[in-house]
């Protein structure tokens, strides 16, 4: 299957306001290729049409519901059986202004073959899998979580006064890189997923926990005030804590936010909740940091043999040289710092390599030099 299908098209329309800025309709200016050259349901879609004139007799396009719930800056998606072409759509409508005109997009997505392979489409939990070959829409592949463009469309569709008190809650995980740089790419990956993991069994089914960066997390609560999110964010610091990854404990750091009335910009709450986020990992990451680099040293000790009186006499000889050279104090720290982790690569190294007694061969060899990377 291809993605986006042939069979994708959408309808462009603008806004027409009176005078006094009061919002009057929609009038169709622009129909895609596909939609006027492959099929004979466009007939009646007549450029300069009105949004009302297009739906007053047939309603095929499923355009019937978006007529009367759609408004200026709002989104709307829903999915339709097109009996004529024999397909199903997931339709998306939302207001573009990328070009500083405001327009109403009107997007038809084909989900044939979705459905004809018997995958999960289910519009109740707003999850749609593609088949086995492509990538799940919606989803982050790598934690199986929602992806950033998920919760955009989720925080805009909530975001009513139904749905209040809205709680945002925003995660980071502390010492990422160091995990990558010390363990490799792949333990930085399991690192994310034992923590989606934590997240997912945390939170209700309802709540829309999303990746939204490498190791930035985003939960969106409805109906959820800010001390049952702070109780929730305590449980999952627990469960952190109690549920390390091999030998590394995984450490988030959290904000929160509420949004409470109807009249506050759930954008400014999004903000809130990341500052404080940021705050709290001001306070929160050198401690996460120090953690891992004291699990470092402690296992380094235990795979190479190497002892911290050996790693003690290599900084005293390289101070005293540093002296001799009239090295600067930044230089100093630097030289001390080389010392203390100059075998760091070696946690990366099979502890049979590293601890082999005949000679290693040449793949082994390999595996050692690289080390120093």
């Amino acid at each position: 299957m291809e993605y986006p299908s042939k069979y994708d098209f959408y309808l462009k329309f603008k806004p027409v306001y009176n005078k006094e800025g009061y919002f009057l309709g929609y009038v169709l200016i622009y129909v895609s290729d596909f939609f006027i050259n492959d099929i004979n349901i466009g007939a009646d879609l007549t450029i300069g049409k009105k949004f009302s004139e297009i739906v007053v007799d047939s309603d095929i396009l499923g355009l019937k519901e978006f007529y009367f719930n759609i408004i200026p800056k709002s989104k709307m998606k829903l999915e339709l059986y097109n009996e004529d072409l024999k397909r199903w759509y997931l339709i998306n409508a939302f207001t573009d202004m990328s070009n500083r005109d405001e327009h109403l997009i009107i997007h038809y997505a084909d989900i044939t073959e979705i459905k004809q392979n018997q995958q999960t489409v289910s519009l109740d939990n707003n999850i749609y899998y593609l088949n086995d070959r492509e990538r799940l829409l919606y989803k982050d592949k790598l934690t199986g979580l929602y992806n950033k463009t998920y919760f955009e469309e989720e925080l805009s569709r909530l975001d009513t006064k139904r749905q209040l008190p809205i709680s945002l809650i925003m995660g980071d995980i502390n010492g990422l890189k160091l995990i990558n740089d010390a363990f490799g790419h792949s333990m930085g990956d399991s690192v994310l997923k034992k923590a989606a993991e934590i997240m997912t069994n945390s939170f209700r089914d309802e709540d829309i926990i999303s990746r939204i960066g490498g190791d930035e997390f985003v939960i969106l609560l409805p109906m959820t005030v800010e001390k049952t999110a702070l109780k929730i964010v305590e449980r999952v610091k627990r469960k952190c804590e109690n549920n390390p990854l091999e030998y590394i404990k995984i450490n988030i750091s959290f904000g929160v936010a509420t949004k409470t009335s109807i009249d506050e910009d759930i954008n400014k709450v999004y903000k809130k909740a990341e500052d404080r986020m940021y705050f709290n990992k001001l306070k929160e990451s050198k401690e996460a940091k120090l953690s891992i680099i004291e699990f470092l040293k402690n296992r380094l000790e235990k795979i190479t043999y190497e002892t911290k009186s050996h790693y003690d006499r290599l900084k005293e000889l390289t101070l005293m040289m540093a002296e001799a050279l009239n090295l600067t104090e930044t230089e100093k720290e630097e030289l001390r710092l080389l010392c203390e982790f100059h075998d760091i690569g070696k946690i990366g190294v099979s502890k049979d390599i590293l601890q082999k007694q005949d000679k290693l061969n040449k793949e082994e060899w390999e595996n050692i030099k690289r080390h120093s990377e």
